[in-house]
């Protein structure tokens, strides 16, 4: 299983930059993982979404989806063979907010359809196993498991909550929100040291941070608050093996 980061940023881009974006890939198997601004411009570099065999949004904030919103057109402009249909492609996000799941999809070519925690779902060799996660609106974290048993936890935009470690337990990669850098930056969102117990907690191999401050490309920051030894700062179009 691979993962590549199209976009690191969050609440908006850094100049040149995206925000949440991340293609994984298994085999023949190709979903999207979130969609913010400026994902499709670099999922284009891989793919056309028309080719995915899914997108999955941890949840329906505009950093996290706004894509969706210019995807459709990619989508109605696919090209398809005389007397082919138009592919919708399936969409996964969780019911709420209401009012920006129906902008997104009325009219779209996403076959839509909603999850919450607790739901499991196969796409294609992918396995997906959803967990509720602490955020101001509905967000689902995700165990993510490959053909070969190898298995990606991305736990979207969350607050530490207890027990929270149960969804990654044992992760091959733990994909964690560290939206804050030092430790005395609280909120709807982990600092980066509250990721690193959460990876210790979990006993994942490696942790990858990412949702970075797009006000300013908090890389360097970032590493000075890491105390978790199998660490990694996403970079974007970076590629990782899961």
């Amino acid at each position: 299983m691979f993962l590549t980061v199209l976009g690191r940023h969050g609440p908006y881009p850094r100049p040149g930059g995206a925000c949440s974006g991340y293609l994984i890939e298994d085999g023949d198997t190709r979903v999207l993982l979130d969609c913010g601004s400026g994902v499709l411009s670099r999922l284009m570099e891989y793919t056309h979404p028309a080719h995915l065999d899914a997108i999955v949004i941890s949840h329906l904030h505009f950093d996290h989806c706004s894509d969706l919103f210019v995807m459709r057109y990619a989508l109605d402009q696919q090209d398809v063979r005389e007397g082919e249909e138009k592919r919708q492609v399936p969409l996964y996000t969780p019911a709420e907010p209401f009012d920006t799941r129906k902008a997104i999809t009325t009219g779209a070519l996403f076959a839509q359809r909603t999850i919450k925690g607790g739901d499991e779902i196969l796409i294609g060799t992918l396995h997906f196993a959803f967990t509720p996660m602490a955020h101001p609106v509905p967000t689902n974290g995700m165990r993510i498991t490959g053909a070969d048993g190898a298995a990606l936890f991305y736990t979207g935009d969350t607050k530490p909550y207890p027990g929270m470690e149960k969804g990654p337990m044992g992760a091959d990669a733990l994909l964690a929100d560290a939206c804050f850098v030092n430790a005395s930056q609280t909120g709807p969102h982990m600092n980066v040291k509250e990721a690193c117990v959460l990876a210790r907690n979990a006993g994942v191999k490696t942790l990858y941070l990412t949702h970075l401050w797009g006000k300013y490309d908090t890389e360097e920051e970032v590493k000075k608050e890491i105390d978790f030894s199998s660490t990694v700062v996403v970079k974007e179009r970076g590629r990782y093996c899961i």
